[in-house]
């Protein structure tokens, strides 16, 4: 339905969750860039559990060569930095979201290039600076697939 991009993850456990996200609704996950952690890490693998064989699951090191091949019309670009919420899409089936590291979020150049396609999750308290990465994830992915009355025709 979509694909779940993961720019740069550091944190194995977080990774480890979208995953188990991915495989409990048959989104794509896919790592762009140097993980801050090897793909075989045990966090990683502990966090996802036994699903991993239910994970379509990608790797891109190029991160420069897969920027300048995005179609940003199918790409949304989550970030801290806007005030546009996520609840603002409106998906279509094989879109992108893109999610970025934990301790800098998406690329300012890209961001920047791209504001249209920035959006955010709205938090109440102006001194938290962001949520979890994994907890993130989950909120806008199921929100989309709630659009798509999750996968089910009836």
């Amino acid at each position: 339905m979509f694909t779940v991009t993961l720019v740069e993850p550091q944190i194995p456990q977080n990774t480890g969750n979208i995953a188990r996200l991915c495989a409990a609704t048959g989104l794509e996950l896919l790592i762009v860039g140097q993980p801050g952690f090897a793909l075989s890490d045990r966090y990683l693998k502990r966090a996802g559990l036994d699903y991993w064989e239910f994970i379509r699951i990608k790797h891109e090191p190029d991160i420069n060569g897969f920027f300048s091949q995005l179609d940003m019309s199918r790409t949304y670009l989550l970030t801290t930095k806007v005030k546009q919420p996520y609840t603002a899409i409106q998906p279509q089936l094989g879109d992108m979201f893109l999610f970025g590291k934990e301790t800098a979020g998406l690329p300012e150049t890209l961001l920047k290039a791209n504001p249209s396609r920035c959006l955010t999750i709205p938090m109440l308290n102006p001194k938290v600076r962001s949520l979890n990465l994994a907890t993130s994830a989950g909120i806008v992915m199921y929100h989309m697939l709630s659009q798509f009355n999750f996968g089910n025709n009836g």
